[in-house]
């Protein structure tokens, strides 16, 4: 019997010792050649994990399993120290983490717009290699300022005002009368509805229906490793994108060959001009509809939901966001609109915007992909070709810049100031999202309309969150949802 524990506990040593020797290896085959750079810098402290997979598993350990995402960054500061920098290998690529205001403003600003760092993730296969999201320099400056026309002048914001409303009310109507839905289908679906009608003018329920299950299936990709094999979900999402390519290409033909001019985004992107007088090509529209429909899609329900979510577990600020929208709809007459005079008057409601936005950011890292060599960071050498996580989430919920930052607490706008990169639910510098505005006028027609006929109670407030891929409740939310008496 002792020779066998004996044996055990020498097996057990020697395994601990080949598991050490093996990530040591590991680190020193991805460090080679970089343990000095420019001025004497150094990577930063951190571990490459294991061969090919790096520290990826105890990435779903705390975002999966554990479903405490916070800890991944957190254990990274107790074992490196609190420095906001850290290298690692992750989704298949050597990376550096920043997880601080300073660091971050710098890597998605200053840093980004001198050439140092460029978009680093989704694929340009998926996204298409003209969408905003991808190019870089000049031809980033003018896509962006096709984009900012498109979205942000105060005839797109009232085109969305008049288009999406009765889209939230009919909806709202269809889920009282089931009487239980699960709110994160119904609201994906009602988003996805009210985006494209809003962008190209598609109400085909069966177009519709079919385009959201080709854009679910390119989201899949996008979250999934660049592994193109027929099986895999980035091969699926490949033939996604192309089916959803010839849709929209063949509806920016359609209007040239029929002269046909509709109120809508995608004429507003094909009619715009820059500087020297040249309209987007067809292709560069065509892309930049494919990624802006997926990001608001994704997105903006995510925040939707959690507002039902939020609202019901906190009757509080429910019943103040009511007084507020009584308030505006006694001004009003019988079923007239939300307008953006009445939304400038909103101020709590906004309140609840941010705040949901800032609790379900639907994405709490931001990539970014080294391109020069001798880049420079607090003082840590960032080597070329490796990717560069700006972590966002982890500031978000950070109790330096939040009181009880998990709490839901409209409130704490009202004195609070957020200092310079501790609010980057929208990104920062060069690649701040050109649709910020249309997401968060999207976010208060939802409350508003919400609010102000219906009520709801979760089946199960108990439920727990997911993390992974994005945050939401482990039911979806399912609910009971009927007209307020």
């Amino acid at each position: 019997m002792e020779v066998v524990t004996f044996a055990t506990s020498t097996a057990l040593v020697l395994l601990s010792f080949l598991v050490l020797y093996v990530r040591w290896i590991n680190d020193r085959w991805h460090l080679r050649g970089l343990e000095t750079g420019t001025n004497g810098s150094k990577v930063p402290p951190g571990s490459m994990g294991w061969p090919l997979i790096g520290e990826f598993l105890d990435f779903l350990w705390c975002f999966k399993f554990l479903r405490k995402p916070d800890h991944f960054i957190a254990k990274r500061k107790a074992r490196y120290g609190d420095i906001g920098i850290y290298r690692t290998h992750l989704f298949g690529y050597p990376t550096i983490i920043t997880c601080t205001p300073q660091l971050n403003k710098q890597v998605l600003g200053s840093m980004t717009e001198e050439g140092s760092f460029s978009t680093g993730w989704p694929s340009s296969q998926l996204i298409g290699n003209s969408a905003v999201a991808i190019v870089d320099g000049v031809a980033h400056k003018r896509i962006r300022r096709h984009l900012m026309e498109a979205f942000n002048s105060p005839k797109a914001l009232k085109a969305l005002l008049i288009t999406a409303q009765p889209i939230f009310i009919s909806t709202f109507e269809e889920w009282a009368s089931k009487g239980k839905i699960i709110a994160f289908e119904e609201i994906k679906t009602m988003t996805f509805y009210s985006i494209c009608d809003m962008l190209i003018s598609f109400k085909s329920k069966d177009l519709l229906d079919t385009m959201e299950r080709l854009y679910r299936g390119l989201m899949a990709g996008i979250r999934s490793m660049t592994i193109n094999v027929p099986g895999t979900a980035y091969h699926w999402a490949l033939k996604c994108r192309k089916k959803l390519t010839g849709i929209l290409l063949d509806e920016v033909r359609k209007r040239k060959e029929m002269g046909t001019q509709k109120q809508d985004f995608m004429q507003m992107m094909m009619d715009s001009t820059d500087e020297n007088g040249e309209n987007m090509s067809e292709m560069e529209v065509v892309e930049n509809i494919v990624s802006l429909i997926l990001g608001g899609y994704e997105s903006t329900s995510n925040v939707m939901t959690w507002a039902l979510y939020y609202l019901a577990k906190y009757p509080s600020v429910l019943n103040k966001l009511k007084e507020e929208i009584r308030g505006i709809t006694n001004q009003k007459s019988k079923d007239e609109l939300l307008t953006l005079e009445d939304i400038k008057e909103m101020k709590y409601t906004s309140k609840v915007a941010d705040e949901l936005i800032r609790l379900s950011n639907v994405s709490p890292f931001i990539f970014r992909r080294v391109v020069k060599d001798n880049v420079v960071l607090n003082g840590y050498k960032i080597p070329k070709n490796w990717k560069v996580i700006v972590w966002i989430r982890s500031i978000h919920v950070d109790p330096d810049y939040y009181d009880d930052p998990l709490t839901f607490n409209p409130d704490r706008w009202s004195d609070l100031k957020p200092k310079v990169g501790t609010y980057t639910v929208f990104g920062h510098g060069p690649r701040y999202c050109p649709g910020n505005n249309f997401a968060r006028l999207q976010v208060i027609m939802f409350l508003y309309h919400v609010c102000l006929k219906y009520r709801w109670e979760l089946l199960n407030p108990e439920a727990g969150v997911k993390f992974q891929p994005h945050p939401k409740p482990v039911d979806g939310a399912e609910m009971y949802f009927s007209h307020a008496k």
